[in-house]
């Protein structure tokens, strides 16, 4: 599956929770709704795929344990620091990456977009991409953290979803941006 699709349906179970919060006074209905939505999903992606996403297993299990807890101690920081815990793999994940040999760098990239030639050239850019999107997921878990504790339940929304596509997107826009500017110079 598509990466930016996985990080898509993350922000899913974030909406319904929103949503359904709009509705109701009480967020523990918020949160059980968010569960039950990441559930289904999740269900849905394997009846499509017929296996298992990790990334979507992780986050599954993350919304069910911390929306848990928080409704087991009606404290709803719990939730709100699951897209920070998760963000946080993320981002060692892609440390991984950048930190792994060029072929392997190659051979997973090709994995994931079947169809794309990956030249060996364009392994500089791709590490430095990959080093941007860690620095700008890095200030969102700073964004979402700080929300978490400071700020309302709507401001928090906010920051922890569409947050991180205005914080990221500009870094993986900007430089197909500027090739395409030096080629048409």
């Amino acid at each position: 599956m598509n990466p930016m699709v996985l990080f898509l349906t993350q922000l899913l179970p974030l909406i319904v929770f929103i949503i359904v919060d709009s509705f109701v006074a009480d967020v523990r209905i918020s949160i059980v709704a968010a569960i039950l939505f990441a559930a289904g999903q999740m269900v849905f992606v394997y009846v499509r795929t017929r296996r298992f996403e990790w990334l979507i297993l992780v986050d599954v299990g993350l919304i069910v344990a911390l929306g848990g807890i928080s409704i087991a101690f009606d404290n709803e920081i719990f939730f709100k620091v699951k897209p920070a815990i998760i963000e946080g793999l993320t981002i060692i994940f892609i440390l991984v990456l950048i930190l792994a040999p060029g072929r392997f760098l190659l051979r997973y990239f090709g994995r994931m977009m079947p169809g794309m030639v990956f030249r060996p050239e364009a392994l500089r850019m791709m590490k430095l991409m990959l080093g941007l999107i860690c620095a700008g997921t890095a200030v969102h878990i700073g964004g979402v953290l700080y929300t978490a504790f400071c700020s309302s339940r709507e401001v928090w929304a906010f920051v922890s979803g569409p947050g991180f596509y205005i914080i990221v997107l500009p870094i993986a826009v900007v430089p197909v941006i500027v090739k395409r500017l030096r080629a048409s110079a």
